[in-house]
């Protein structure tokens, strides 16, 4: 008996599918893997048997199952059996006892590897949208229960399949449509899956804006606040940090104050991170500046007439100066008030109204950031009054006609008062001479004289110069003297000659002054003493109204005018003996 050798003819149908219109090509097709056969499911089956091993085949037929046979499908998953109901022993051609079927193992296989994939060693951020930061790998696993894994394909994006073979390193940003399969060794393949992620490698970008008042690009008011707005385009901005001065960061949540901060420089430093852990903080943002906290110190000069009593006191003349520094921004402008009035900005020196009366000045400065100084006073009076000079003559003096006569002895003396500042200083001046302070004097030189006189007060106010004329006159009375008759003759005495005049004769004296004119003569014989003289028959000196005989006289003679300007003469005569 021949040996009977069956084979299996399986129809292998090809299927192409584009590569653009999807997967890679995988045929149907039979597998054979440790001595079993595993063949696509949906592949037809021809049985033939042959009696040699490379004998002619002949097509095995079924009777019973006709319209199931030739081509056949198996129909269940997995392992199926081709069986003859005995096995016989091939030497003895008998049956084997105990009796065991003879089974043919043939495995279908009509399903699919399943594939998973794996995203790992990168942050991830689920919003509307998967995003992956740095360092993204993926990985793809397929497991199949048949015939076995073949390949696990991918494609990236619009790119065609390619077999995967080791972990895929995502290291380019942007969309990415990640589309992958994979097929087993009778060519089943399992639909395309996709995963759509977006990978962001990039940190956000942060800037500052300010909010407020700002000077030169870097000096800011404590009024003023940061503003830090970031911006991500992919996974979008997570968190901002900021620090001042290297101090320890915080997060930003909304316009940043400055108050709280010292006056001076300060260095801002900001950051952001987005959803998938990218950070700018190696490439943080550094913005220097100064915080100008202090405002401007102000003060008033006062420029002219100026003078501190009871009050301060200025003239109308007087100027009001105000100057004011400032730290660091700068001043903007200085402003002032007079009396609660309008308020001015100042620009150039300024003087007070032309009114007589007290007057409070405000003022206060702001700088370039809008630090307001605190207010400054100043209360001022205004004096506008000149004081109030006259003159007046010590003794001697005396009128004549509307005309004062003095001597140079006589003080002059000039009185002033002020009810305001006060009196500063007295001038005067005689004839044509300088004017000098006043300190009391008298007038030299004979004749006529003009004194000019004038005060100011202490803010400098001044009345118009005043004039007061007088006449000096130092000139005495001059002396006369007759004799009511003729000397009888002369002797000497000494080396002088004198006149000898008789008992009975009579001595008159007289004095005229030009000026002032005569005030009274006085007269002494002798050692004797001085008495007025009123007529000639006064001039006894024994009361028997004769002079005595054989006698020297000394008659002393003094005329004083008014002024009490005095002359003096002695008369010298001899009285002789009676004839």
């Amino acid at each position: 008996m021949k040996n009977i050798y069956l084979s299996v003819l399986f129809l292998l149908p090809i299927w192409i599918l584009s590569q653009n219109n999807s997967k890679l090509d995988h045929q149907k097709r039979v597998h054979i893997k440790n001595d079993n056969t595993y063949i696509q499911k949906s592949l037809p089956i021809y049985l033939n048997f042959s009696t040699e091993p490379n004998g002619k085949n002949y097509t095995l037929n079924s009777k019973v199952s006709k319209d199931y046979t030739n081509p056949m499908y198996l129909d269940t998953e997995g392992i199926n059996y081709i069986r003859s109901k005995w096995a016989v022993d091939k030497n003895t051609k008998k049956t084997v006892y105990p009796q065991k079927e003879i089974l043919y193992e043939i495995y279908a296989d009509g399903l699919a590897p399943k594939t998973i994939s794996a995203f790992k060693n990168a942050p991830k951020y689920i919003s509307n949208k998967n995003y992956y930061g740095k360092g993204l790998v993926v990985d793809l696993n397929a497991k199949d229960y048949g015939s076995g894994l073949e390949n696990i394909h991918f494609r990236l994006n619009s790119d065609g399949f390619k077999v995967y073979s080791s972990s895929l390193e995502m290291n380019k940003e942007g969309e990415i449509n990640l589309y992958y399969y994979s097929s087993d060794n009778v060519g089943n393949s399992e639909r395309i899956k996709n995963k759509g992620f977006v990978v962001d490698l990039t940190p956000p970008t942060t800037a500052h804006s300010i909010k407020g008042i700002v000077y030169q690009e870097s000096i800011l008011s404590p009024k003023s606040s940061f503003i830090i707005s970031s911006n991500d385009n992919l996974s979008g901005v997570k968190n901002t940090f900021y620090l001042f001065d290297e101090t320890d960061k915080s997060y930003y949540s909304s316009n940043i104050k400055l108050y709280n901060l010292k006056d001076g420089d300060h260095v801002l430093k900001y950051w952001s991170t987005d959803n998938v852990k990218n950070s700018e903080m190696d490439n943080a943002k550094i913005f220097s500046f100064y915080l100008d906290k202090i405002s401007p110190v102000s003060k008033m000069d006062v420029v002219g007439d100026f003078f501190k009593g009871k009050y301060n006191y200025v003239s109308e003349r007087t100027e009001f100066k105000i100057t004011s520094t400032d730290n660091k921004a700068g001043v903007k402008n200085i402003y002032y008030r007079i009396n609660g009035k309008e308020r001015s900005t100042y620009s150039q020196n300024f003087k007070l109204p032309n009114k007589q009366g007290i007057y409070t000045i405000k003022y206060n400065a702001v700088d370039n950031v809008e630090n307001i100084s605190k207010n400054s006073y100043k209360t001022l009076f205004l004096d506008n009054n000149p004081p109030e000079t006259w003159i007046k003559y010590g003794s001697p003096q005396f009128f004549k006609d509307g005309e004062l006569f003095i001597t140079s002895k006589t003080k002059v003396i000039l009185n002033s008062k002020d009810g305001e500042s006060g009196v500063q200083n007295t001038l005067y001046s005689i004839d044509t001479q300088a004017m000098k302070n006043y300190s009391s004097f008298t007038v030299d030189g004979e004749g006529k004289h003009s004194i000019n006189f004038y005060s100011t007060d202490n803010v400098n106010n001044a009345h118009e110069k005043r004039e007061s004329k007088c006449h000096v006159d130092n000139t005495p009375p001059e002396i006369f003297h007759n004799f009511s008759i003729e000397p009888s003759g002369t002797k000497k005495d000494g080396g002088e000659t004198l006149n000898v005049y008789p008992n009975y004769t009579r001595l008159y004296l007289g004095a005229t002054d030009q000026k002032v004119g005569t005030d009274k003569i006085l007269y002494s014989i002798g050692k004797g003493k001085l008495v007025p003289y009123s007529s000639g028959s006064s001039l006894d000196i024994s009361e028997l109204n004769t002079f005595l005989k054989n006698k020297l006289y000394e008659v002393n003679v003094q005329a004083i005018d008014k002024l009490g300007n005095k002359s003096e003469k002695t008369i010298r005569f001899f009285v002789g003996k009676s004839n």
